[in-house]
């Protein structure tokens, strides 16, 4: 999948709810599911044109259960 295709497929779903971090970078890191998927999907900081890159990965259920624990615990404290 290329960035703008992944960009328009996360744009679709912005509806459901997921776990985000702000990046100190500027980026973002975001734990939703998508189409019954877990899926982590990262966004760079917004280039010199303004635009965001954007790539989504799959994750097993696994991977997304010791994610979430990770996020929801990191939003805990920065709370």
């Amino acid at each position: 999948m290329t960035f703008d295709f992944v960009s328009r497929w996360l744009g679709r779903h912005r509806d459901r709810p997921g776990i985000t971090l702000d990046l100190s970078c500027g980026g973002r890191v975001t734990l939703r599911e998508i189409d019954g998927r877990p899926v982590l999907a990262i966004t760079t900081a917004p280039g010199p044109d303004g635009r965001c890159d954007v790539a989504a990965v799959p994750l097993s259920e696994a991977e997304r259960r010791e994610l979430g624990q990770v996020l929801e615990s990191d939003v805990l404290l920065a709370s």
